[in-house]
């Protein structure tokens, strides 16, 4: 009885065991029958080719409009401002006058010094007769015309102050800034007026000290102005300095150009544009289609229905294009969308944009 128990159970366990296995066996076969059936992943992507092309690299630079001359007209004379001929944006000629002083006490002095000289002269013409005729030393005479020239200078010095009470214009120019009106009293060296040329102006801006061989005296340049788009200017560098700024490693670069309409105006920003690069047959792709990678710089190509791998070398970029030194050749296939979750060798299915 008991040995047949046994034997009951040990067929028992064999065939549990059977079973099992037979499980485990049709599982593995299922999961094999579906990954077996699973699709391939193909990627959609845009595919440009590769031609070559002339390339042109320019450095921007922001630059400040500065008048061409600016002029501060200071007072010679203390005295009232009696009369002001100008007002402010008015444009005016060398020489004109701007203002004039009450000028009674001046004009006193220089006709007293008027009056001397008069009376100095005969003193000096009798005594010239005189010692012609040997009736007077010669010392005599000497001291009479001494008298006379320093006459003719306290009237030359008078006649000079008087001249002062009227306020010209040393340049032509703009009326920028008064700062006096009729009936203040004006001191020596007080500002009357600022006076603005700006017929023609400076385009001045910092070159940093690393572009500094893209620029010399006599560059061509083109200048572009935010305040009225569209509007281009083109010009040569006047000016280079000579001195590069301590703080921001720059140094003062200024373009001269006409400005006869006055569109142009003092502090206005300026964007001047430098050539610096041009290379006649470049290979140039959009930087978008460059992927940064821990083993450099690579962008995709398309071989037939497979996308490749091809590391870079990266020269200049200008704006959102980027010459590529090696690595690329014309009549490639760029991959440009699509490319960022490839991996070499990935098939891939090429749609038109």
């Amino acid at each position: 009885m008991i040995g047949r128990s046994i034997r009951q159970v040990g067929t028992l366990a064999a065939a549990a065991a059977l079973l099992a296995l037979a499980g485990c066996g049709g599982e593995g076969n299922a999961e094999q029958d579906a990954q077996a059936a699973k699709p391939e992943r193909i990627a959609n992507v845009i595919a440009t080719e590769i031609v070559s092309r002339p390339f042109t690299n320019y450095l921007d630079l922001v630059g400040e409009i500065e008048p061409w001359r600016r002029v501060t007209v200071s007072i010679e004379e203390i005295g009232v401002i009696g009369r002001i001929a100008v007002e402010k944006g008015m444009k005016i000629k060398k020489g004109a006058v701007l203002a004039q002083l009450e000028d009674d006490l001046l004009k006193a002095a220089a006709d007293e010094a008027q009056a001397s000289l008069k009376l100095s002269r005969l003193r000096r013409d009798n005594q010239k007769r005189l010692f012609d005729e040997e009736a007077l030393s010669e010392s005599a005479y000497l001291e009479s015309q001494y008298q006379f020239d320093m006459a003719q200078a306290r009237f030359n010095l008078a006649s000079a102050r008087l001249s002062k009470t009227i306020i010209r214009a040393p340049i032509s120019g703009v009326i920028d800034t008064k700062e006096l009106e009729v009936g203040e009293l004006a001191g020596v060296s007080l500002s009357f007026a600022d006076i603005v040329d700006i017929d023609r102006v400076k385009v001045v801006a910092g070159v940093p000290e690393r572009h500094l061989r893209h620029v010399q005296i006599n560059t061509n340049v083109t200048i572009t102005f935010p305040a009225y788009p569209g509007m281009t200017r083109e010009g040569q560098t006047s000016l280079i300095g000579t001195t590069i700024d301590s703080e921001n490693r720059t140094v003062p670069m200024e373009i001269v150009i006409p400005n006869p309409d006055h569109k142009l105006k003092p502090e206005m920003a300026s964007i001047i544009r430098i050539v610096k690069d041009q290379i006649p047959d470049a290979i140039v792709i959009p930087q978008d289609a460059v992927v940064d990678t821990d083993q450099g710089m690579i962008v995709f190509v398309a071989e037939g229905s497979v996308a490749r791998a091809v590391p870079v070398v990266l020269g200049p970029i200008s704006q959102d294009q980027v010459v590529v030194l090696e690595g690329l050749k014309a009549g490639m296939s760029l991959i440009t969308i699509g490319h960022r979750d490839l991996v070499d060798g990935e098939p891939i299915r090429l749609r038109t944009q």
